[in-house]
């Protein structure tokens, strides 16, 4: 997209309120039987969250002092039931290298020790591809890379039940940051009063009343999780010279190719952060406004008819959170796959038999269970 072509959309209230909500409109699939979840708990329950790509690159065998950072690296990535970061990496010694070794070679550049290369999903190993930020292999770009103070506080609002954060990243320029914070506000509180929560999605807690009738299109619209289910934003504020949030922004930044020009980057840019941790494409400057921040709530909160995750809009950022924990309010989170049914009504006792068995594991102690 082109600069002029950014300017058009994000510059001009109307012409940016159509083309950005036609782009949302077109996200939404067309179904036989619309699932009413709302789009931004649908994506927390049932979307899993692309791995980014971490290249390590070295010249000859990783020496002893650099050994522990790979351990570590491979230790932070999981956790006692699982993944914990929607990473995967691979190490590259360009003295044994057969393919794109010049590609590699340019990447690492004449560093005498290892360097890291961060990739978007599915990104590394595509011709050409550039990274979204390199720097030296240790335990400290680990750590950068793999968690910050703004993802762990997107992760507890969301958990918390927020619809979405807004992430504002500031743009140097304090009072053009405050009045986006403040419109940005006045907007997250309309859209919180006037937004509802489509009808016919069913709570988990509705799954244990016996009188409850369900019809055959039903099953898609019960919650997977006990996350509190409402409508609220909250504003997180992002400074562009934070240390500890570089990799964050360099991963909001590269959302499209010229996030980094010089036009662009002198204003405020708000990404709207949902689910397991997936960001819209940005609202800039004046295209900061009421109906295209209302857009963005109103497609967020609506239902989830287009249930593939890569038919809709966004990117996942790199979160290092044990989202599957998290999620266990809900035996309805079963890995285990659930004998064949007849009927919605089958659907039903199956999910209370679950329901009552985890109750009754809970009773027993750990010795007790099976």
């Amino acid at each position: 997209m082109t600069t002029t072509d950014k300017q058009y959309q994000l510059e001009v209230p109307m012409n940016a309120g159509i083309s950005r909500i036609a782009l949302l409109i077109l996200a939404i699939c067309s179904a036989a039987e619309a699932c009413q979840v709302p789009v931004f708990r649908y994506a927390l329950e049932r979307w899993r969250p692309d791995p980014y790509e971490l290249v390590i690159v070295h010249e000859g065998p990783l020496t002893d002092e650099h050994k522990p950072s790979l351990v570590y690296l491979e230790e932070s990535l999981v956790g006692p039931k699982g993944p914990l970061v929607n990473l995967r990496y691979e190490t590259i010694d360009l003295t044994k290298e057969k393919t794109q070794v010049d590609h590699w070679k340019k990447l690492h550049g004449k560093s005498k020790v290892p360097t890291a290369h961060l990739f978007y999903p599915h990104e590394a190993y595509e011709k050409d591809s550039r990274p979204i930020w390199n720097g030296k292999f240790n335990n400290k770009s680990v750590d950068a890379i793999l968690d910050s103070p703004v993802r762990q506080q997107v992760v507890k609002r969301i958990l918390a039940g927020d619809s979405a954060v807004w992430l504002l990243l500031e743009s140097g320029n304090e009072k053009e940051d405050d009045k986006a914070f403040k419109a940005l506000q006045g907007y997250a509180k309309k859209a919180g009063k006037e937004i509802e929560i489509p009808k016919g999605v069913i709570q988990k807690s509705a799954l244990e009343d016996p009188n409850l009738v369900l019809g055959p299109s039903d099953a898609e619209n019960i919650l997977e999780s006990s996350v509190p289910l409402k409508i609220a934003f909250s504003i997180h504020r992002l400074s562009r010279k934070d240390p500890e949030e570089a990799i964050l922004r360099a991963m909001l930044l590269h959302l499209e190719e010229d996030l980094l020009d010089k036009n662009l980057s002198s204003k405020p840019m708000v990404f709207p952060a949902f689910g397991k941790g997936r960001v819209l494409p940005p609202l800039i400057g004046k295209g900061i406004n009421e109906e295209n921040v209302l857009g963005d709530c109103g497609y967020l909160c609506g239902p989830c008819s287009c249930q593939v995750k890569n038919q809709n809009p966004g990117m996942d950022l790199l979160v290092k959170t044990d989202w599957w924990t998290a999620l266990e309010g809900s035996s309805v989170i079963v890995e285990k796959e659930l004998p064949p049914l007849t009927g919605v009504e089958d659907l039903i006792r199956a999910v209370k038999s679950e329901i009552e068995k985890k109750g009754e594991d809970e009773k027993k102690g750990p010795e007790q269970k099976e």
